[in-house]
């Protein structure tokens, strides 16, 4: 199914862009040519944790010092960028192609991210460039971890065509192997026979898992212990893509300019190095672009991912654009569960969807009367597409309608239900410190973002920006696909990053005052 949508952009993200080219005012290179303002972001992963979530006694508690208590915490992995500014005061930056390792959103004035690696225009780049990233040291190690990034950024000038050359700025990102969420650092990493539950919704005394709320109970990892338990898995890796160029209008000289941001993925796992792990596998890639033609025809075009989820060869359940969202309960047993599974004895290990695990690694898929013997704590909620899109009326740098849009290639939220919070809420210790955030974790794989403006009729070809020799004041290391930790221009940074920032402050914008009532609840 293709979606087709006729709305224009994010405004945050557009607004970040135009805070980030302030500083370049001051060393104008004369009035530019093409009329197209574009840019498409890509990440191999994103996380996401609510403001003040993290608390002291975290699994994780050198993480609440990130976390602050008025904005949200977001961070992108494997971040390909491609943007074109015609309008650019600096020639060097009309046209940028950027890969990063990681980055967040947190700050405006933040430093360029090691190892990132760059090209720009003006001046022309005959060849891409491609270099082995480092993912550097950062607060999430213990969240995320990842294999071998590659990346490759191209971006084009033409000296007598300026930015009509096809796709004039291309990255991409390229990481063997990619695991989110090894441990839950927002909520207080208690055992499960210490939560303040009802009677009969107590764990029986045999259910004593290796872990705490913290590692749900050993389905996930410790950071010291670092087995391959976490919540999701890209064990083949994901490459991303993000492109802008400039295509032909019917019956006209002048240009559309598109912007495209894609994801590619073959399997994705929950739960693995589990028996109860489930295996997602991409039937359908998704793709987002962006077309500004400076009239009604201007369009964004979505292609919705299809995933089909298996546990042992036997299909649980399809995500696609009819059916988007699946819920998941993660629940402990109560006192009659041993009793009602049979002769099957069940391992003190959570249950996940009504499947158990037996204590020789077998799974027992739960009947009906045996499910009401679960107390569920948490949610897993799975979904793909997710698409957003806004518009924008601007005249800056010239009047247009901005359009955007955002999507995502698998999202992952884990929630807390009714049952966890009043647990939480009833311990001593937690109750007068600690409040149940409506969502514990926000992963994301395959984050997709792309906005594009042109003036009416579109955008014009040629160069004013004219010369094939760098500009006074560009660095001389710009056109090598250098590591940005030697340029120092801020846009360079954000440009990769903050790109993500309008879907980052979409979905998790702060909420103080009045609480956020715990969702879902849980099943009665």
């Amino acid at each position: 199914m293709r979606e087709r949508w006729c709305r224009p952009a994010l405004p945050v993200a557009a607004a970040l862009l135009c805070l980030t080219a302030a500083p370049a005012a001051a060393q104008n290179v004369g009035e530019s040519h093409g009329g197209a303002v574009a840019d498409a972001s890509t990440a191999v992963g994103m996380l996401r944790l609510l403001p003040g979530s993290v608390p002291g006694s975290s699994v994780l508690p050198a993480l609440a010092a990130e976390v602050g208590e008025a904005s949200a915490f977001e961070a992108g992995y494997g971040i390909s960028s491609a943007q074109i500014d015609t309008h650019s005061p600096l020639a060097y930056e009309r046209v940028i192609a950027q890969a990063t390792p990681y980055g967040t959103a947190q700050s405006t004035s933040a430093p360029a991210a090691p190892d990132a690696l760059v090209q720009t225009a003006v001046p022309d780049n005959p060849k891409a460039s491609t270099e082995a990233l480092r993912w550097p040291p950062s607060a999430t190690d213990a969240l995320v971890s990842a294999g071998p990034l590659t990346g490759k950024v191209h971006a084009r000038w033409g000296d007598d065509t300026g930015p009509c050359v096809g796709v004039v700025s291309d990255a991409r990102t390229d990481t063997e192997d990619f695991t989110m969420g090894n441990a839950v650092p927002t909520v207080p990493d208690l055992d499960f026979g210490d939560l303040a539950l009802p009677g009969k919704a107590s764990p029986p005394s045999w259910f004593r898992p290796g872990g705490g709320l913290g590692t749900l109970g050993g389905l996930l990892s410790t950071a010291e212990a670092d087995d391959g338990r976490s919540l999701v898995r890209v064990p083949g890796g994901i490459s991303t893509e993000s492109k802008v160029e400039l295509v032909d209008l019917p019956r006209s000289e002048r240009k559309a300019v598109r912007s495209t941001s894609t994801a590619r993925a073959k399997t994705i796992t929950l739960f693995p190095g589990s028996a109860l792990a489930m295996t997602a596998t991409l039937t359908r890639r998704p793709a987002l672009t962006v077309t500004a033609t400076g009239s009604e025809a201007s369009k964004v075009d979505h292609t919705t991912p299809e995933i089909t989820v298996k546990r042992s060869g036997k299909t649980l359940f399809k995500l696609s654009a009819r059916k988007p969202n699946q819920d998941i309960p993660i629940g402990i047993p109560q006192a009659g569960l041993r009793e009602r599974a049979g002769k099957a004895k069940l391992a003190p290990l959570p249950i996940i969807g009504g499947a158990a695990e037996t204590t020789t690694g077998r799974v027992v898929r739960l009947g009906e009367k045996s499910r009401r013997e679960v107390t569920d704590l948490f949610i897993l909620r799975v979904g793909v597409g997710g698409l957003n899109t806004t518009s924008d009326e601007t005249n800056t740098p010239f009047a247009g309608t901005r359009l955007g849009a955002s999507a995502r290639l698998l999202d992952v939220q884990l929630l807390p239900t009714e049952a966890l919070a009043k647990a939480l809420a009833g311990h001593r210790e937690e109750a007068s410190r600690y409040e149940v955030p409506s969502t514990l974790l926000q992963f994301s794989i395959g984050e997709q973002v792309a906005h594009a403006l042109v003036p009416e009729g579109g955008a014009r070809c040629g160069s004013a920006a004219g010369s094939s020799a760098p500009s006074a004041g560009t660095p001389a290391s710009m056109n090598a696909g250098s590591s940005a930790a030697t340029i120092g221009v801020p846009m360079l940074w954000i440009g990769a990053v903050a790109l993500l920032a309008g879907v980052v402050l979409l979905v998790v914008v702060p909420r103080r005052g009045k609480a956020a009532r715990p969702s879902p609840r849980p099943r009665e």
